[in-house]
């Protein structure tokens, strides 16, 4: 596995590749939002861990930049500032999860494998949907709105197909949590409101099939 490491502090780049590299995965480190842009388009990355505050640019900027060639792409973020808007911004935005410096070496880890492990476990069985709008082809990991694809991150997507292969279905916020996210994001509700807000404009009118049940959840409906 190949992961690109962007924080312009030399000693957080030191700590995170020595933990990574003891664990056999390869790494690249950028101390700024130009140099991994450069790495980005040049070689292919597994998982990215981005720092928030660049000499450069910030990590907001930098995530749509990075996610335009690679919409499944993993980002883990990282913060000095303990800051709930900064970490709603970032899922916003489509990073995956977060850490606040300082940070535990071996937390950090543990963090990546769960991001890792999920993008292979994410493919749900395969299935088809096609109805006038919508598209997909989970055995090509492949989703057409009006004909034309659909870019997502691999979350969005396990998150939409779930949805499609139980139409009519409430889930509770809890349950997608623990079937999308996993049980690190435990308890963090909100991060499912900001996904179902970011599908729900990529979708465009066919977002509002995404249907808000009041008190209990979300579920998709038929056109």
């Amino acid at each position: 596995m190949h992961i690109l490491v962007v924080d312009d502090e030399e000693s957080i780049r030191h700590l995170v590749r020595l933990q990574l590299e003891i664990e056999h995965y390869q790494v690249e480190t950028a101390k700024s939002g130009e140099e991994a842009l450069k790495l980005h388009a040049t070689q292919s990355f597994d998982l990215i861990i981005l720092d928030l505050m660049l000499p450069d640019t910030t990590g907001f900027d930098l995530i749509p930049q990075l996610r335009s060639s690679q919409p499944d792409l993993p980002i883990l973020m990282l913060t000095a500032r303990d800051q709930m808007n900064d970490k709603i911004i970032g899922l916003q935005l489509g990073a995956d999860d977060y850490m606040t410096k300082p940070f535990n070496g071996t937390e950090l880890v543990l963090r990546v494998k769960n991001l890792l492990k999920r993008v292979v476990q994410m493919t749900p069985k395969p299935f088809t949907v096609d109805d006038s709008f919508l598209t997909i082809d989970s055995a090509e990991r492949t989703i057409l709105l009006d004909g034309e694809p659909l870019p997502l991150t691999y979350r969005e997507y396990a998150l939409l197909a779930l949805f499609l292969q139980h139409p009519k279905r409430v889930f509770e916020r809890e349950e997608l949590l623990e079937q999308v996210w996993g049980f690190d994001f435990s308890g963090q509700t909100r991060a499912v409101d900001i996904m179902v807000q970011r599908l729900r404009k990529k979708l465009g009118p066919q977002g509002e099939r995404l249907k808000t049940i009041y008190g209990a959840g979300y579920k998709w409906v038929d056109a």
